[in-house]
């Protein structure tokens, strides 16, 4: 047998391929996650794309070459759910009449980006024994990588068919977006109620997405949680608070067995904001707590890990040293400690930056190792919900009804998701590794070599497609609003925009994540807390995490935030998934359905951002 040694792993192929790669599947999923509200990993992506270039164009890659790259193009994608649910809601916040973006050192942010990239790599390699050796967690999408790293003759298939999945949403999606003014070719979306003549209360609007059916169709019967949530929320809870008068006076005469399906887009956004996101944040902070209560027995065996003897197997180092560690760690620290004086500016005393350095890191390495667990466990975690109670905790820190406390915990609060979100990702490439017989070694030197790529390119995306689209539960105002200024309201109205709707061809980003900071740090501050609407959501993000999955509670949670039209499309993907997988074996998904799949996120992605960048290039 030829020695493991002798294998091509960590190249310069793989390095230089998997950052390219991971940057365009940043960009292409950093405009997903603000649409759909949640992010997909970037292994199974990578891994397609790697045998792609290395095995079929370069002839040479091996499978553990190709592991490697797809580690490298995962970990510098990975870091976009960090940015994206937590730092547009400072473009969404408004104070004293100004948007808090105007006044943030976008520097400090960058800065809070990479310490928390780099903290999630460096915090979570101690326990890669106890999680993947010992408890054997299974890390289901790190398995189906695995699979297709061991399949090589399949390999260059699944990036045919990758190919073809872009080709063909970058084309469809082109065709529903508005280039030069002139509108779409085709619709954004298809009113199927209101054409089959169905009551205006209930909802059947789809999205012409690609998108949203290729994420349905890879997260398949574990992602019909979302669906659940969108059901519940649009057929269930409006129109029984509809019946019960538990709604504005303004939709108080809303008929939900009627026909006005106008009141009935009003109504189903208006609800979002006065009951659906107070019932889904207590449903995310409720699924965070139970994932932290499920989570427990492992800290004790993690903690007991840390103190284990050496890392060596036949004579050979198998894990970075822990000197590299403990020096990425102070490294980790001194940037999210700077990231906080600078982030508050004079607001933040040293005493101040120091001691939200020692609370943000703690809860850090906390929720990072719940984020370990349950994604090991179910491929869902509390990420965002864990997110929120970081910065929960911040401000209070820093003074909870202080708005000079807003930036600099939001900051911090991004370098702790960013820090989760990585050693979720982190882990599962190590249990990947561990299936094809890599050397984890290998691996987290590539992981530390590149997690800083990540988070400037995250944000960048966020800025461009924020001066082209807006984004947030408030899109269609801020863009109506945009139009008024700028003198072109005619125009913007001809095409069907109002301060109610989006105009045609421009791609709704509700910022679901965002949204729901937004309302929690507006409610902090106001101190006027619903605590019965809060209570009532967390009891159920308890009860549904506990009984069911631990990511479970968060994602219905999250589910009541989330645009109808996109989630039934999404809801769609995963039936199809589920009854492909049963007609044609899990095989052929995952063969033939996921690559396809892959392609479709990524293709619509892609073309949605270009088309942002065209339009920020015309206004320069």
């Amino acid at each position: 047998m030829t020695p493991r040694g002798t294998y091509r792993e960590l190249t310069p192929q793989a390095l230089i391929g998997g950052v390219l790669v991971g940057l365009v599947l940043n960009m292409g999923i950093v405009f997903a996650g603000l649409q759909i509200g949640f992010t997909i990993v970037g292994s199974t992506v990578g891994a397609i794309i790697g045998f792609g270039i290395l095995r079929g164009i370069l002839r040479q890659g091996s499978i553990l070459e190709v592991n490697v790259f797809q580690t490298i193009a995962s970990s510098v994608n990975t870091v976009n759910s960090g940015i994206i649910f937590t730092i547009p809601v400072l473009f969404l916040l408004e104070r004293n009449g100004a948007r808090l973006s105007d006044g943030v050192n976008w520097s400090s942010v960058v800065m809070a980006g990479v310490a928390g990239s780099l903290l999630g790599v460096v915090m979570i390699i101690p326990l890669r024994r106890q999680i993947i050796d010992l408890e054997r967690l299974r890390f289901p999408s790190a398995i189906a990588v695995g699979t297709i790293l061991r399949s090589p003759g399949a390999g260059i298939e699944k990036a045919r068919l990758l190919t073809i999945g872009i080709v063909v949403a970058a084309v469809f999606t082109g065709l529903t977006l508005d280039w030069n003014g002139s509108g779409a070719v085709i619709s954004d979306s298809f009113h199927v109620g209101e054409l089959l003549g169905l009551p205006a209360g209930i909802r059947l609007v789809f999205a012409a997405s690609l998108l949203s059916l290729g994420a349905g169709f890879i997260a398949g019967r574990p992602g019909l949680a979302i669906l659940y949530g969108t059901l519940l929320n649009f057929w269930v809870l409006i129109p029984a608070c509809v019946w019960l008068g538990w709604v504005e006076p303004r939709f108080a005469g809303f008929e939900v067995f009627g026909s006005d399906y106008d009141a009935a887009d009003a109504l189903a956004n208006g609800f979002r904001n006065f009951t659906a996101n107070k019932v889904g944040i207590g449903m995310i902070l409720g699924g965070a707590v139970a994932g932290i209560v499920i989570a427990l027995p492992a800290l004790k065996a993690a903690l007991a890990s840390l103190r284990g003897g050496g890392d060596e197997a036949g004579g050979r180092r198998e894990e970075v040293s822990m000197n590299i560690v403990g020096t990425g760690t102070l490294i980790g620290a001194v940037l999210f400690f700077a990231a906080a004086k600078l982030s508050g500016g004079d607001a933040v005393s040293m005493t101040e930056a120091a001691m939200v350095t020692v609370a943000g890191i703690t809860w850090l390495w906390l929720a990072s190792l719940v984020v370990a667990q349950t994604t090991g466990r179910t491929d869902w975690s509390p990420l965002s919900g864990l997110s929120l109670i970081a910065i929960a905790i911040l401000m209070g820190i820093l003074g909870p009804s202080e708005v000079s406390s807003i930036i600099p915990a939001v900051t911090l609060g991004a370098a702790v998701c960013v820090a989760t979100s990585m050693c979720a990702d982190m882990m599962a490439d190590l249990k990947t590794g561990y299936l094809v017989g890599g050397r984890p070694l290998k691996q987290q030197i590539a992981q530390i070599a590149t997690c800083w790529i990540g988070p400037g390119v995250s944000l960048a995306v966020v800025f461009v497609l924020w001066n082209a689209y807006a984004f947030g539960p408030d899109q269609a105002q801020i863009m109506w609003d945009r139009a008024v200024a700028a003198g072109t309201e005619m125009q913007y109205a001809a095409s069907g925009g109002s301060a109610e709707q989006l105009a045609e061809g421009i791609p709704l980003l509700g910022a679901p994540q965002a949204g729901a900071l937004q309302a929690a740090i507006d409610i902090v501050q106001a101190g006027d807390v619903p605590v019965g609407k809060y209570l009532t959501g967390a009891l159920l993000g308890l009860v549904v995490s506990i009984l069911v999955s631990p990511g479970m509670g968060v994602m219905i949670g999250l589910s009541l935030y989330l645009p109808f039209k996109y989630m039934i499309v999404f809801g769609l993907g995963g039936l199809i998934s589920i009854f492909v997988t049963k007609s044609k074996g899990p095989r052929f998904v995952e063969d033939k359905g996921v690559p396809l799949a892959a392609g479709l996120i990524v293709g619509d992605a892609l073309v949605n951002i270009t088309n942002a960048v065209v339009k920020v290039a015309g206004t320069l």
